[in-house]
């Protein structure tokens, strides 16, 4: 296996507006002491680990969606329910024109269904 070297004039990333932005968010979210590994496999950008993802389980499944971008409802119960269906919560990353970043969390609780308790002779 050859190993192929690449200068700065070779490195292009990130290139594109959603790489810059996914790097950034990737930035802040290191700054604050988390760890991120791909979470593509879930259907997001990143999953965000409280510690070393040896040790610890991810809370957040992460998908980076541009500031100005209309998150439709659908796009919104989907996630989370995504979220709920692999035991993490759904968050949507932005960064604002100003610079500032924005993390929303989507936490769907108490979305199992109750026990019935059974009914006897018209008795509890």
């Amino acid at each position: 296996m050859k190993l192929c070297v690449l200068g700065p004039e070779e490195w292009t990333f990130p290139s594109t507006e959603k790489e810059r932005m996914r790097m950034a968010i990737f930035t802040d979210l290191w700054e604050r002491e988390y760890f991120m590994t791909s979470g593509t496999k879930f259907g997001g950008d990143y999953l965000v680990y409280p510690g070393d993802p040896a040790r610890f389980h991810s809370l957040y499944l992460t998908v980076v969606v541009p500031w100005n971008q209309t998150v439709m409802p659908l796009d919104v119960v989907s996630l989370g329910r995504l979220g709920m269906s692999v035991k993490k919560s759904a968050v949507l990353a932005s960064i604002s024109p100003e610079g500032a970043f924005t993390y929303v969390s989507l936490n769907w609780e108490n979305m199992m269904p109750k026990k019935r308790k059974k009914i006897t002779n018209g008795r509890k």
